[in-house]
């Protein structure tokens, strides 16, 4: 009897898995209040455009690389240029790395102090301010920032500081949104600032015409917002953050208008466009991982909530952090809850295809195939069974020999003392000779053990360790303090501070020998999951 081929089986299952979803795609459901059409071609571009943000994020690199070499090849007598220098890198890494942006904004102010030019100075704590905000470091952002006078700041400066004023209320009152009392004390602040910059700003000012739009936004004069944020787009291009918040605030107006799957589409574009500006702190992705989640995507939600969350981390952006935190666990919850079920019902049905294919003839290869996996699994035991006889023999034989070293120290602690040399036995031990030794035949009978157990060790670590920097046996054929080390991390002991008590090292000697064969390693982040694989390949190939 022919037996099915695997193109015929993978059909029958696909159509039972099927089957099985149409079976309990409500259940699988059940949070759904009512399903929007999903705008399927943006979201192929956004998948397409998230694969992509390594590149993005390289170019950016690449640029602020730059900055920061112009900056070291300025001179230090040159104070202004390496000034503007250090402000530029300070708001070009903000939207980027926040930490780093607070870093350079130090650095613009120590030249400016240097400089003695409180002009400078003053844009230098703006600048500090924002990068504090963007940090989520309120009480310091808002100390430096009440510690400037308004009234000393040059007027030419005063958009500068009701910039980081608004950016900074705005965060705190982002933070607070569900305290009332916070939030509408940093809400009042928030508008203060905004009310100013729309006084002193200029009409044609595209982020003034920003701010306008979404102040009327939130007063639901959608009209007049539309048009605005339609203009400022015009002539942006999509990686400009400004064309971003745009895109947001447009979904919002689609949101609130009822047109759910355009507010999805706005989102997606914002999200677009926060990921080729390589901005951190962006609302989109979340957001939009929000309404997927309301619509039942949960596979989209789970990848988008993740990526927003790894993006706020390595942007240091920890108010945002914390808000997309918040929405993890639900989604997080759902799509295992979704992954679980599927996974039973792919059981049922794998159960099912297998009783068909065992039916069918399929019992006798599987038998044949369980058959040769058990002779195989047989040899892999017996290797196992050896090495573990093999750690039980050595460790006997240590306990053996700690035993007679013991008793010997026994015997010559009770004649020293039965002599009255207790003067001698006690400068005997103080001496600390007793002590080297046993360590010295610790280490001896360790070493052996290892190279016994693992006749490999040596050659396996050197292949795991660029080919310049391979090791060698000490030359009375001991191990090196790092080999020994590395030893204790292949027999599961990881922890820096056993392995330091084991070896009688301090627990530093150990972290500085570990990091320096990683440093050494052709792969340092996975250096020791590798030494843990050593001696393994022996079993795996059995």
């Amino acid at each position: 009897m022919r037996l099915p081929d695997k193109t015929s089986l993978m059909r029958l299952l696909a159509a039972a898995v099927g089957f099985c979803g149409f079976l309990t795609c409500t259940a699988g459901h059940s949070h759904i209040l009512h399903k929007e059409a999903l705008p399927t071609e943006e979201l192929k571009r956004l998948n397409k455009t998230l694969k992509a943000s390594d590149l993005y994020m390289r170019d950016k690199t690449d640029v602020l690389d730059s900055m920061r070499r112009h900056l070291e090849s300025i001179p230090a007598a040159d104070l202004d240029a390496r000034w503007k220098s250090a402000m530029a890198l300070s708001e070009t890494y903000l939207p980027v790395r926040a930490d780093s942006s607070l870093k350079y904004a130090y650095v613009a102010q120590s030249l400016a102090r240097q400089a003695a030019d409180r002009r400078l100075e003053l844009q230098s704590s703006m600048a500090e301010i924002n990068a504090l905000s963007t940090c989520g470091i309120f009480t310091k952002a808002l100390g430096r920032f009440r510690e400037i006078d308004e009234r000393s700041v040059p007027q030419d400066l005063k958009i500068r500081y009701w910039q980081a004023g608004r950016k900074l209320y705005g965060y705190m009152r982002l933070y607070v949104e569900g305290e009332p009392m916070f939030y509408q004390e940093y809400s009042t602040k928030y508008y203060q600032m905004d009310d100013s910059l729309m006084k002193y700003m200029p009409e044609a000012d595209k982020t003034r015409q920003f701010y306008m739009a979404e102040r009327f936004v939130n007063q639901g004069r959608y009209k007049e917002a539309l048009s605005m944020l339609n203009a400022i787009c015009a002539d942006l291009p999509e990686s400009a953050n400004l064309y971003g918040m745009s895109m947001f605030q447009i979904g919002l107006i689609a949101k609130n208008e009822g047109r759910q799957t355009e507010y999805a589409t706005y989102l997606i574009k914002a999200a677009i466009s926060d990921i080729k500006g390589c901005v951190k702190d962006g609302l989109a992705l979340p957001t939009l991982a929000e309404w997927l989640y309301g619509q039942g995507e949960l596979n989209l939600a789970f990848q988008y909530i993740n990526f927003a969350l790894e993006d706020a981390m390595e942007g240091s952006v920890r108010m945002r952090t914390v808000s997309i935190a918040a929405l993890l666990p639900v989604i997080d919850e759902a799509y295992r809850e979704k992954i679980k079920a599927s996974r039973d019902e792919l059981m049922v049905y794998f159960l099912l295809v297998t009783f068909l294919l065992i039916v069918s003839g399929g019992l006798v290869v599987v038998l044949m195939r369980m058959n040769k996996r058990s002779r195989a699994n047989t040899r892999k035991l017996a290797l196992i069974s050896e090495l573990q006889e093999s750690y039980i023999g050595h460790f006997i034989g240590l306990c053996s020999t700690y035993a007679n070293r013991l008793q010997s120290l026994q015997k010559l602690a009770l004649r020293k003392l039965a002599s009255g040399q207790a003067e001698d036995l006690q400068k005997l031990i103080k001496s600390g000779k007793f002590g080297e030794d046993q360590i010295d035949d610790f280490y001896r009978v360790f070493d052996s053990a290892i190279l016994d157990i693992y006749p490999d060790y040596l050659k396996d670590m050197n292949a795991l360790l660029r080919p310049e920097e391979a090791v060698e046996l000490k030359h009375d054929g001991e191990l090196t303090p790092e080999l020994r080390i590395y030893a204790f991390v292949r027999l599961g002991v990881d922890e820096s501070t056993r392995i330091a008590q084991m070896l009688n090292y301090s627990v530093s000697t150990v972290y500085a020998y570990r990091n320096r064969m990683r440093n050494k390693a052709l792969d340092r982040e996975n250096f020791d999951r590798d030494v843990m694989r050593i001696g393994r390949s022996k079993v795996e190939e059995s």
